[in-house]
């Protein structure tokens, strides 16, 4: 039976895609509301700082591209293998 277990690489890569896209759906929202208004989360939280932003930017590039690895190695293990054997039944003694 093939198992698959996530590594902290994996839930690493995975939090920073979703930060990347919660950041990016801010600034579509406030887009809309106000298209002057500024939601970048990324910007607001480092003060501007662009060397930083930048270097959180290709962070969440390479969790990105790590997700793409990652969602490679789950398409390999079918549902019913990732799901846990059922017990046996415990036999009566004789």
């Amino acid at each position: 039976m093939k198992s698959f277990k996530m590594n902290y690489v994996d839930w690493t890569a995975l939090l920073l895609v979703v930060v990347g896209a919660l950041n990016w759906g801010l600034i579509g929202v406030a887009h809309f509301v106000d298209s002057a208004a500024n939601w970048n989360l990324v910007d607001i939280l480092l003060g501007g700082s662009p060397g930083i932003e930048a270097a959180v930017y290709i962070l969440v590039g390479l969790a990105a591209l790590w997700s793409v690895f990652l969602a490679t190695r789950l398409a390999g293990v079918r549902i019913e293998e990732m799901a846990p054997e059922p017990e046996s039944p415990e036999r009566p003694a004789k």
